[in-house]
C-alpha cells in the first residue's frame, strides 16, 4: 500500500488548501500566512485604535488652529475699536456730525446768534477746525461761528461768554479793519468780519431743531 505523502514543499513549508487555493506557511506574497492569521487578527484592533487616535489628534489640531485664528481676529478688532475710541480725530468727527448743522440761509451775525452756539473745546480744536473747513469747502462761502469781541474790543469770547483759548486766525487777522467784531470761518482760517454782513452760519443742534429764520 502506497504511503501517504507529507504535504510539504521542497523548502520544508507546509501547505493547506482553502477554496481550491494552496496556502503555504511561507508565501512572500501574503501579508499573513494561514499559520500567522490569528496574530494578524489580534493586531487589527490595535491598528484601528492607532488610526482613530491619529485622526483625533488631527481634528484637535485643526480645531485649535481655527479657534486661535478667531481669537486673533477678535483681538485685532477690539484693538482697532479701542484705538478709534481714543482717537481725537474720530471723536471730533463723530461729535461734529452729530451736533453741527450748516445753515445756508444768509443772516447777519446778530441774527444768526439766535441759533448759533458753536463751542470748540481746546483738546479737540484742531480736529474740529478740520471738520469746519470741510463744511466751508462744500458751502464755498464764509460762515459765521459763535465768536466775537463786540462787547469788549480785543477780548474774543464765545456765545456762552467763555474766553478764546485756541484760535485759527488767518495770517494778519484779526485786524479790526472797518469795525470788524465777528468771526467768519474760511477754508484757510478765521477772519474778523463786519457783524452786519450776511453769511451762512453753523448751528449746534440742540434737543430741538435749529431755528429757521
Amino acid at each position: 500500500m502506497a504511503e501517504m505523502s507529507d504535504p510539504r514543499e521542497p523548502d520544508g513549508s507546509e501547505e493547506e488548501n482553502f477554496g481550491g487555493k494552496r496556502l503555504t506557511g511561507k508565501d512572500p506574497g501574503q501579508l499573513c500566512s494561514w499559520r500567522s492569521l490569528p496574530g494578524c487578527l489580534t493586531r487589527a484592533p490595535l491598528l484601528l485604535f492607532l488610526v482613530f487616535i491619529s485622526l483625533g489628534f488631527l481634528m484637535l489640531l485643526v480645531t485649535t488652529m481655527v479657534q486661535v485664528s478667531r481669537i486673533d481676529q477678535s483681538l485685532q478688532k477690539e484693538t482697532r475699536d479701542d484705538q478709534e475710541s481714543h482717537n481725537p480725530v474720530a471723536v471730533a468727527q463723530e461729535q461734529m456730525q452729530s451736533k453741527l448743522e450748516g445753515i445756508r440761509q444768509q443772516l447777519t451775525w446778530m441774527n444768526a446768534t439766535l441759533g448759533i452756539f458753536l463751542l470748540i473745546p481746546s483738546p479737540l480744536a484742531p480736529h474740529l477746525q478740520k471738520f469746519l473747513k470741510f463744511w466751508y469747502v462744500r458751502n464755498n462761502k464764509p460762515t459765521w461761528i459763535g465768536l466775537s469781541d463786540h462787547h469788549n474790543e480785543g477780548s474774543w469770547r464765545w456765545l456762552d461768554n467763555s474766553s478764546l483759548q485756541l484760535s485759527f486766525w488767518k495770517d494778519g487777522e484779526p485786524n479790526n479793519h472797518g469795525d470788524e467784531d465777528c468771526v467768519e470761518l474760511h477754508n484757510d482760517g478765521w477772519n474778523d468780519g463786519r457783524c452786519v454782513t450776511e453769511h451762512s452760519w453753523i448751528c449746534e443742534k440742540p434737543s430741538t431743531p435749529c431755528p429757521e429764520l
